[in-house]
């Protein structure tokens, strides 16, 4: 019974880790993706505007 409890508290464990660790390193790959696609693309009419500026209509 022992090694059932035991295990059962190491995979709990292993899972908290994963979800902790996983999670911000997931996080930072997808601003690395976000941030190369926006090289690729070049700077456009929206890159000079502030996130608050609205876009100039001419």
């Amino acid at each position: 019974m022992f090694e059932l409890v035991l295990t059962i508290v190491v995979l709990l464990g292993v899972a908290l880790a994963i979800l902790l660790f996983e999670r911000p390193r997931a996080r930072r790959i997808e601003r690395d993706l976000r941030d190369q696609a926006a090289e690729r693309r070049g700077p456009g009419p929206e890159a000079e505007a502030g996130p608050d500026d609205p876009p100039d209509r001419h």
